[in-house]
């Protein structure tokens, strides 16, 4: 979650960055400034990559105004970051990819010779990235500071760009020296609960600030692909993320008061692919762990207070919808072990049970989304083919760690029912005495359910149902030498005979 988090704020300082890359003054001066070759170069200063753009078409004599940022490719650093843009060869298989990138600006800024993005979109995002022991995340460094400043040539003076309509423009005065505005880091969230620690001060926000912090509405991602590879040796797996939309509203941020105001909400639909490797039978295979379709909204708190960084933490309430699959690659056997072995002689046999499938109806989940990692915040009730399970909430996985801690509760249908059932039967209980049995370990609606444990590694998760022990409470450890004293142990149990 987190991964995608940061890529959306990454593609929103992207646009700003190409946008006011210097300091900008009067609509004169903008148009000035907004070329290719230099928002480019200016980029190419500001992050270990090199940049690539197809046109740029800034609109100042319509309503609104806007700028549109049109083939934006961003690829690896090269020999060529830096140089003139005429004589470089075209970016191939480039990681970052955007079709558009459009801003709609305030007019009010405009004549106030301020550059005020109210609204920005991105459409056709597609991003790559991987992840691997040696050099981390590709992302990070590709958006990460230059390891060597660019030297200033002769390109980096801005020419002009085409402005619809060209309508012409008389030359302001000479404008005041640009403003120094602090610069901050871009947001990250507290941990959940936020620990209680002394906000930095901060200085005051110089005079005329206000207006650029508040002046953004709304941030939207549409058409958007994400694809994520992690080679750990761990937690080996490929995400894609597809059909992307996101909404970003509500918008504030202000990091001058960040503990009023660090606040945003957002509304999300996409579909998700999650492959990788998994133990199962012995030995390691390849699995698909989800593929499901989801949408929802959440507010979220960008900014850590304490660090002053971009660590988004958010709460969601999402919706996955019917038909899509959540696990079922392994069984309860594939996955516990030694730990079913136990329940055989009490003729219970869950080692064939799949964990996970499609699901029958839509699920809706209520997540505390925060470095890397989710916590249930509610109860989440999964409907399966077979049986239907609760988790639990504070159950969490941390997908960075490679850990879990789900406390589930599997409620049988009557298909695993009767397989119980008969299966103790075939202890030499008797079917009465089975069914009994079933019954005190049924819910008032005659539901058989049982709690399951899932811990440790995603792709070697350890599986414990508590079934076991309340067998042995019922039955004790010999159920052969019992069984002709078990009529005498129910008839305490209530309600499980009828009158």
């Amino acid at each position: 979650m987190k991964k995608f988090a940061r890529l959306i704020f990454i593609l929103f300082g992207l646009l700003l960055l190409l946008a006011v890359a210097t300091p900008l003054a009067g609509a004169y001066i903008l148009r000035r400034y907004m070329s290719r070759e230099f928002l480019v170069l200016q980029t190419e200063k500001n992050i270990n990559a090199r940049v690539e753009l197809k046109d740029v078409t800034l609109t100042l004599f319509t309503w609104p105004p806007s700028l549109r940022l049109s083939g934006i490719k961003i690829a690896p650093r090269d020999e060529f970051a830096g140089q003139p843009i005429e004589g470089r060869p075209a970016l191939v298989d480039a990681p970052v990819n955007i079709d558009m990138a459009y801003a709609e600006l305030v007019p009010e800024g405009l004549l106030k010779r301020q550059f005020l993005p109210r609204i920005i979109r991105f459409i056709g995002v597609d991003v790559r990235e991987s992840i691997n022991p040696r050099d981390g995340s590709s992302l990070e460094k590709l958006f990460a500071k230059p390891l060597e400043p660019l030297v200033a040539t002769a390109s980096d003076v801005p020419r002009a760009i085409p402005v619809e309509p060209a309508a012409p423009v008389t030359p302001p005065p000479a404008p005041p020296a640009p403003q120094v505005y602090r610069e901050v880091t871009p947001p990250a969230v507290a941990q959940a609960p936020p620990p209680a620690a002394v906000i930095p001060e901060v200085e005051p926000a110089p005079a005329g600030s206000q207006a650029e912090r508040l002046s953004l509405k709304e941030i939207s991602i549409e058409q958007g692909r994400f694809h994520i590879t992690n080679e750990t040796s761990d937690a080996r797996f490929d995400g894609e993320v597809s059909d992307f939309n996101l909404s970003i509203t509500d918008i504030d941020i202000d990091p001058y008061d960040i503990a009023n105001h660090n606040h945003l909400n957002v509304t999300m639909s996409s579909k998700i692919v999650l492959d990788g490797l998994a133990q199962i039978g012995g030995r390691m295979q390849e699995v698909r762990f989800a593929d499901m379709k989801l949408h929802g909204e959440g507010d979220v708190n960008p900014v850590n207070p304490v660090t002053m960084q971009w660590s988004p933490t958010a709460i969601l309430k999402l919706a996955i919808e019917r038909d899509s699959v959540i696990g079922g690659h392994m069984t309860i056997g594939d996955a516990a072990g030694q730990e079913l072995d136990k329940l055989l002689k009490y003729g219970v046999d869950l080692r064939n049970i799949r964990i996970g499938g499609p699901l029958m109806r839509e699920l809706a989940v209520n997540l505390l989304v925060q470095d890397q990692s989710i916590k249930f915040l509610e109860d989440a009730h999964l409907a399966l083919p077979e049986y239907e399970v609760r988790v639990k909430r504070e159950s969490w996985i941390n997908f960075a760690a490679d850990t879990q801690g789900l406390l589930t509760r599997l409620y049988c249908g009557e298909a695993l029912k009767a397989q119980i059932v008969n299966g103790v039967a075939a202890r030499g209980l008797g079917s009465t005495v089975s069914r009994m049995v079933v019954d005190a370990l049924s819910d008032d609606n005659g539901q058989l359910s049982f709690d399951l444990s899932v811990m440790g590694s995603l792709s070697h998760p350890q599986v414990k149902p508590d079934i076991q022990l309340r067998l042995e409470s019922l039955l004790g450890g010999d159920i052969e030498d019992k069984a002709k004293g078990l009529i005498d142990t129910f008839k305490g149990l209530k309600g499980l005979f009828k009158k």
